[in-house]
């Protein structure tokens, strides 16, 4: 099986790396580090790569891939040592709860790792709640590391 980590840009996603490695280490799993760049984030990469004159193609699938490179940078950063044969980097873009959701389904990972931010419930209702999104929705283990920031 595999354990899955949904891993953001943030400083929070340090401790998702670290939770799901040890997983993946206790269970003789492989950990899949996947990166969502969101749609809005592509979107707006793109548009300022067509502004210069030699760069004006960019595909969904190079930002894909520029992704998966962020996971494996991310967790090679993350870890002071690790087995790199146990790790899979994976890059999508999209919506990040319904990406992270897609990959899950598609996997069936045995633990599903996110981070999340303590929110008020009008926090969640005007801003929406991508942990919480992915915790409803996921048909696996969920484990959260949540945060005040």
């Amino acid at each position: 099986m595999v354990i899955l980590a949904a891993i953001a840009d943030l400083d929070r996603s340090e401790q998702v790396v670290r939770i799901a490695y040890d997983l993946a280490e206790r269970y003789d799993d492989t950990l899949v580090a996947l990166h969502v760049v969101p749609q809005e984030d592509y979107d707006e990469h793109k548009r300022a790569i067509e502004r210069l004159p030699d760069f004006t193609d960019f595909s969904l699938s190079q930002e894909a891939e520029s992704a998966e490179s962020f996971a494996r940078q991310f967790v090679a950063g993350t870890l002071e040592s690790y087995d790199e044969e146990r790790v899979d980097a994976r890059g999508r873009v999209g919506n990040v709860a319904t990406e992270i959701l897609a990959e899950a389904e598609r996997i069936d990972p045995r633990y599903l790792v996110i981070s999340g931010r303590r929110r008020s419930p009008t926090g969640k209702a005007i801003f929406g709640n991508t942990a919480q999104e992915i915790l409803l929705g996921a048909d696996c283990p969920v484990v959260t590391k949540l945060t005040d920031d």
